[in-house]
């Protein structure tokens, strides 16, 4: 039997745990063509959620496009691949698509030859890349239009949507507001994982999201739920467990869902061969996960200042800590706070670590603590 806990990619189907109910919500909204933001940490499952809807969806007769805004490096490459799979997602015909696209006036139809030697219509700028924020709203008039032709109801999902703003993204979110608040035959999500910048597009009455439809806060899986996915697949695999406790392993996670999912595919191969797995395996998870990363880790930690290195063993050690405090600087010799902020902004800069909404830092990678706490036990 295969190892079931999928942690790299797309992970659907039964191997994706739980988050029914947020598919259901999502269904809900969808269904209705809502506007919906997505907002989580990184690797909780959001992208893979997306993908558990996009599968839902296609079964009700729904047409999902799936865009990926880190794919993309400015906004004219945005708009012609936005284009380009609506266009695909409602007319299977070449000539048809060559056709509707010969319409746009920004945007033109590009017929190539596929492997097999048949041709496909794609999408290519017809004006210089600076035009690029008329050709996306054009782009996004087109696939109103077209799913209205076509009778159809199309759900677009844009992941990373936060990256936004290194098009211009203020001016940008005016010119899409003022152009999806008009479409009755498109549904939205926008997902994201840089928190802060997603709630300030939705929450700050200045902005052109404001109130534009719902935002949904992608937290923590269900640790019960969680917990009888994990044991369910380690008894259809024929393992034994003996007095296991899985808290261990969701406390250690921090109830990441990527960092779970590792530590359970490490934990299925260590145990292949007796099929016994005690909760001293368990506990071993978390470091053995962290050394096979050590290059990685290695690599982060060569590159940080000694303010930092001193920050984040003490974050390793204190997962509350509060790095203002006079104790704090007291117990780990560091100060003064002007210095300490400067780092922990750098820090979080370079995405080694994260600020919570309540204002905690927190390791993006949760294995790098345990990585960082092993170095002082080899010490």
């Amino acid at each position: 039997m295969e190892n079931p806990f999928k942690y790299a990619g797309i992970v659907t189907g039964p191997y994706f745990a739980d988050r029914e109910q947020e598919i259901s919500e999502l269904l809900s909204e969808m269904r209705n063509l809502g506007r919906v933001f997505l907002v989580s940490p990184r690797r909780y499952g959001k992208t893979c959620l997306i993908f558990n809807l996009r599968d839902k969806l296609k079964k009700e007769g729904y047409h999902p496009i799936y865009l990926d805004l880190n794919a993309y490096p400015d906004l004219a490459s945005f708009s012609v691949a936005l284009t380009e799979r609506v266009s695909r997602a409602l007319e299977s015909s070449t000539d048809k698509l060559a056709k509707l696209i010969s319409t746009l006036k920004y945007l033109r139809p590009k017929v190539e030859v596929a492997p097999d030697g048949s041709l496909t219509a794609g999408v290519e700028m017809s004006v210089p890349r600076q035009q690029a924020l008329p050709a996306l709203l054009e782009g996004l008039h087109y696939s109103e239009r077209l799913a209205i032709k076509k009778g159809r109801k199309l759900i677009v999902a844009v992941d990373e949507f936060s990256d936004l703003e290194k098009y211009d993204g203020q001016t940008i979110e005016k010119a899409i507001r003022s152009e999806i608040q008009t479409h009755t035959h498109i549904g939205y999500v926008f997902s994201g994982s840089a928190q802060g910048v997603m709630l300030a597009m939705t929450q700050d009455p200045q902005r052109a999201f404001y109130r534009m439809g719902r935002i949904m806060e992608l937290g923590a899986i269900d640790r019960d739920a969680y917990q009888n996915f994990i044991i369910t697949w380690f008894k259809k695999g024929g393992y034994q467990l003996k007095n296991v406790d899985f808290e261990f392993l969701f406390d250690a996670a921090e109830d990441v869902p990527y960092s779970i999912q590792r530590m359970c595919n490490v934990l299925w191969e260590k145990a292949r061969s007796s099929r016994t797995i005690t909760q001293e395996m368990v506990e071993a998870l978390p470091l053995i996960v962290a050394r096979q990363d050590s290059a990685h880790f290695e690599l982060i930690w060569q590159t940080a200042s000694q303010t930092q290195k001193i920050l984040l063993m003490a974050l390793a050690k204190e997962r509350n800590a509060k790095p203002f405090s006079r104790q704090f600087q007291l117990t780990y010799g560091i100060g003064p706070s002007s210095s300490i902020k400067a780092s922990l902004d750098s820090l979080v800069k370079k995405g080694i670590l994260y600020q919570t909404p309540a204002g905690r830092y927190r390791f993006s990678d949760t294995f790098m603590r345990y990585w960082i706490l092993g170095l002082a036990q080899d010490d």
